[in-house]
């Protein structure tokens, strides 16, 4: 291997729940890589099954060195949950587990293509990079340029959500599923022991999503929305949205490096999408969602052909 400063490192936390989805995207990011990589796993529970599994990705992928290292959350057991697993803060801790320049990904994110080019992207002078959060791009959007009643109530409650959030600008509020982040720099600009804060998380919705955006809200580097597509961002086609932002989109739409399943519907429930009705007057939302989730249960019967089992019953 060459200098391991410059060998691509990808970094997941996960729990119980998340193990199976975890393997599915590591198993797309290896696969598509074209050198060496490093990956640390960090899961918030204990299993001989993971170390099982594990192991036999490691086997498959000898140029990459994986390594497994649970965290304990212990310390932090006592905090309100709300919607997110605690173990979504689990990631607050890097500053504290690695150094040099690491690829978090969340473990509902699955590469297209190979990683190394966004692990190696340019921060300029930021300590991280991530993509805009598009469903916050196509409210803002729609406020500035629709007069219904709707729009105006949805952009007033984000806008309202940011100066809650300490004033920070929505505009430039970024999901946090695909993060480059330079942990040496976070440390030298005095960020660390901020960013690591858990306890004061729990103070805000979308907890360590809305805690990052507030500790890095001068120092992150808005990467290109292909690198985090959620759902083949179908919002970011509608009328209302501006054209340049529906161009500044579109790969992200058509062929995205990365797509992340977020929200609380997941691939890995059905073989198939299943009816809502709410998308029947959405024909680009049903079709993204149709394409990404098939792409998923192809990633997912690849990676349990290499295991030997099923991930889930």
């Amino acid at each position: 291997m060459s200098d391991a400063s410059q060998i691509p490192h990808f970094v997941y936390f996960f729990d119980d729940d998340f193990a199976p989805c975890t393997l599915v995207s590591l198993r797309s990011v290896l696969s598509r890589l074209a050198g060496d990589a490093r990956v640390s796993l960090h899961p918030t529970f204990e299993s001989d099954n993971l170390r099982q599994d594990v192991a036999s990705l490691a086997h498959a992928f000898p140029e990459s060195d994986i390594a497994l290292r649970e965290v304990d959350l212990t310390p932090w057991r006592h905090l309100p949950r709300g919607r997110l697993p605690l173990a979504a803060r689990a990631r607050l801790l890097l500053p504290d587990i690695h150094s040099g320049r690491v690829l978090y990904l969340d473990g509902d994110a699955l590469a297209r293509r190979d990683l190394t080019p966004l692990w190696r992207v340019d921060l300029g002078d930021k300590c991280i990079g991530a993509a805009l959060a598009p469903g916050v791009q196509a409210i803002l959007e729609r406020y500035a340029n629709s007069r219904s009643q709707p729009a105006r109530k949805a952009g007033e409650k984000t806008l309202e959500r940011g100066r809650r959030l300490d004033g920070i600008d929505m505009q430039r509020y970024f999901n946090s599923g695909v993060m480059v982040l330079d942990l040496d720099a976070i440390h030298a600009k005095g960020l660390a022991e901020r960013m690591m804060d858990i306890e004061a998380t729990a103070a805000y919705t979308s907890r360590d999503q809305d805690w990052l955006n507030m500790v890095f809200r001068n120092e992150t580097q808005v990467l290109d929305p292909t690198w985090n597509s959620g759902w083949g961002n179908p919002r970011t086609a509608k009328r209302y949205v501006s054209p340049d932002l529906r161009a500044r989109f579109r790969e992200s739409r058509e062929d995205p490096a990365i797509i992340h399943y977020t929200g609380f519907e997941k691939p890995w429930s059905a073989p198939r999408p299943p009816f809502r009705l709410h998308l029947l007057t959405k024909p680009l939302e049903r079709r993204l969602r149709a394409r990404y989730w098939a792409e998923f249960q192809t990633e997912r019967a690849a990676t349990e052909a290499l295991l030997g089992h099923p991930l889930w019953p």
